[in-house]
């Protein structure tokens, strides 16, 4: 009985050195909390993305605004130059 304590006493000493300390426990809390914010802002900025990007894919697209008709021109050819007129003979 006397060495089964013994035992039992030698693999309590060897473990206890790798337990962790309450310094270790809470240097853990606050890394577990730092990364619990962190993840909590990036989805709401992800969700933000998605929202903005989603209204913008789903938004109707509205015809563009009809332009005002241009004038129709038509050009005519210029008249052909009038020959200068001979004077009459009587």
């Amino acid at each position: 009985m006397e060495d089964d304590w013994k035992i039992f006493a030698a693999r309590i000493d060897a473990i206890l050195p790798t337990l962790a300390t309450k310094g270790d426990l809470e240097a853990l809390r606050a890394d577990v909390a730092r990364w619990t914010v962190a993840t909590v802002i990036g989805l709401f900025i992800g969700f933000a993305g998605l929202f903005v990007a989603m209204g913008n894919i789903l938004r109707p697209v509205s015809p563009p605004a009809a332009q005002p008709q241009q004038p129709i021109i038509i050009y005519l050819p210029a008249p052909p130059p009038q020959q200068p007129q001979q004077p009459q003979q009587k």
